[in-house]
């Protein structure tokens, strides 16, 4: 079986071609097909092919050189050892699939993930930081994650051991002395994907997209307590281009998406972020500051935002006075999101006006903010309103998830899905009403290996879950 695949995986790469952009995008090359030995742990430079179904025991940061590649097959368990890492100056391609998903984590953890009134971050062992993330250099064309887990993320990122490894850890954009991101990306004309993968429990932000960026598409995901204290989900900054879709996040410290043109350079494309049909749940409690609570845009970055559901999150959709393009965002890119609040608190953030947010209200926002805001409304920061009429209002009707939230919990108090399933009832108000009048930033090609496996355009329900099985598929 595991011969059949490799020559598989040969055919289909040696054949594999994409026409060229005008950004000369580096062409696909034929994976290397070379075994790799589970017989003893992982260290230092590596390539070739973790064969399916096997164990492999990373006992300090692995290397992937400048032109050489790692492919891992369904079924593999990477068990991460002594805070150890990946680092890809090549190319990384987890090739996992819904029967055998491909696992990056750690031996002897258990989740804690019951509800519970008091929550406390700090005694949550998904925030053990036990691994330091998968980080691509500038060199890396393809990083690749299909069907992947990546859990308990987050030790520094330029230590292994408590030991300096800075021969292996020199990735452009990322601070040794930094918690690693779960997935790091910096390559202007390479191209990442994370299509029906989970992030759950990392200290910094779950994938960041920085150090010149690059094409993404980041879809039909799962990503569970992203940030112990601050930080993001999904960070995108500048010369990050491509789409966020279909992503179910819960329990996010901050923002469960961000797009901001940090970090602008001449040469590298503004930050451009489509956000359409993501389903985000109590984000925004871990972190005490104004910065955000579900979706945020700031720092010139641009984008279309459409179709998300958001509940009980800090903010809504969060336009900073760090100011995003808004002459482009206000012309008509973002409506048609879906927000529920359990209490006042929550609704009198529809549209954010703490500190640090323009967000224009749009009509086709659910529920119409016209409906509840003063007929004078100044979409300026500290312009305060009177969300009372807005509170439970539209129900989304999970298939189970009570709303309101019973049994007392705080609004941060929920992080994680356990044995939730925020896919929608037959009679949900949510189905039907997305906006399918925008073709979204398809800049990744399709492919089996080298691009998505399939690219999901808008959807007719909002959020994640669409009611014919398409969406997220988790």
């Amino acid at each position: 079986m595991d011969l059949l695949f490799v020559c598989v995986i040969w055919q289909i790469c040696s054949c594999t071609k994409f026409s060229t952009d005008n950004n000369n995008i580096a062409p696909a090359v034929p994976v290397a097909v070379v075994p790799i030995t589970d017989s003893v742990p992982l260290c230092g430079s590596i390539s070739g092919t973790m064969l399916a179904g096997k164990t492999y025991i990373i006992s300090c940061d692995i290397l992937v050189d400048t032109g050489k590649s790692l492919t891992i097959q369904p079924g593999v368990k990477l068990i991460f050892q002594n805070q150890a890492g990946v680092i890809v100056k090549g190319n990384l391609f987890s090739l996992g699939t819904k029967e055998n998903p491909i696992w990056f984590t750690v031996a002897g953890q258990t989740k804690t993930d019951n509800p519970k009134i008091g929550y406390k971050a700090s005694k949550d062992s998904a925030f053990a930081g036990l691994w330091k993330g998968v980080a691509a250099d500038v060199t890396c064309n393809y990083l690749v994650f299909k069907w992947t887990h990546l859990e308990y993320v987050g030790s520094l990122a330029g230590y292994t051991g408590g030991v300096a490894n800075s021969q292996y850890f020199s990735v452009s954009g990322q601070k040794q002395t930094d918690n690693g991101y779960a997935v790091f990306f910096s390559n202007t004309k390479g191209y990442l994907v994370f299509e029906d993968s989970w992030v759950y429990g990392c200290i910094n932000d779950a994938i960041r997209v920085g150090g010149g960026g690059g094409k993404f598409a980041i879809m039909r995901s799962t990503f569970e307590k992203c940030g112990k204290s601050s930080n993001d989900g999904l960070n995108i900054k500048s010369g990050g281009v491509g789409v966020l879709a279909y992503n179910l996040c819960v329990g996010g410290a901050t923002n469960s998406l961000k797009a901001a043109n940090s970090g602008a350079v001449a040469g590298v494309p503004t930050c451009n972020v489509d956000a359409y049909n993501n389903t985000i749940v109590n984000s925004g409690y871990r972190n005490a500051s104004t910065k955000g609570g579900s979706i945020n845009y700031e720092n010139s970055a641009r984008g279309r935002v459409f179709n998300n559901l958001m509940v009980n999150c800090k903010y809504g959709l969060r336009l900073s006075t760090l100011l995003p393009d808004t002459a482009y965002m206000y012309n008509g890119n973002y409506g048609y999101n879906y927000y529920w609040a359990d209490s006042l608190s929550v609704a009198n953030e529809f549209i954010p006006f703490t500190p640090g947010s323009v967000t224009k209200p749009v009509a086709t926002d659910f529920p119409n903010p016209f409906t509840y805001l003063p007929a004078n409304y100044n979409y300026q920061p500290d312009a305060s309103y009177d969300g009372s009429s807005a509170v439970q209002v539209g129900n989304p009707l999970f298939l189970n998830y009570p709303l309101p939230v019973k049994g007392g919990y705080n609004l941060g108090d929920i992080n994680a899905i356990g044995n939730f399933n925020f896919g929608l009832q037959a009679s949900s108000p949510c189905i039907g009403i997305g906006f399918k009048g925008f073709s979204p930033l398809q800049v990744v090609p399709t492919d089996p290996i080298y691009g998505v496996t399939e690219f999901t355009l808008p959807g007719s329900d909002i959020g994640c879950y669409q009611f014919n099985g398409t969406g997220n598929r988790h």
